[in-house]
């Protein structure tokens, strides 16, 4: 693998796990009685989605990286790619 490659891996996994992190906190308090400190590990999940967001832009445009496009994700497990199709395909719907 290229070094970009790998970085464009880093991205793309450190994102799709702060955004589960998001979805598990949103259903937890969606389904449950929530709490401040509740409410609080959701905001705090979703800044640190933001600012991650905010490094990739920043790191991909000083690396002068382009977003690859949706369907040329490989991987074993098809599932993975099948995911990180959808996840662009949603993404600035929600």
């Amino acid at each position: 693998m290229k070094q970009k490659e790998i970085f464009m891996a880093y991205i793309n996994n450190n994102r799709d796990r702060l955004q589960e992190d998001v979805r598990q906190l949103q259903q937890r308090v969606r389904y449950r009685d929530c709490d401040a400190v509740d409410c609080l590990e959701l905001s705090l999940a979703l800044e640190r989605l933001n600012s991650f967001e905010e490094f990739a832009r920043n790191s991909m445009a000083i690396l002068r990286l382009n977003v690859p496009d949706p369907v040329t994700y490989v991987s074993i497990d098809t599932n993975y790619a099948k995911n990180r199709v959808e996840l662009e395909r949603n993404k600035g719907k929600e």
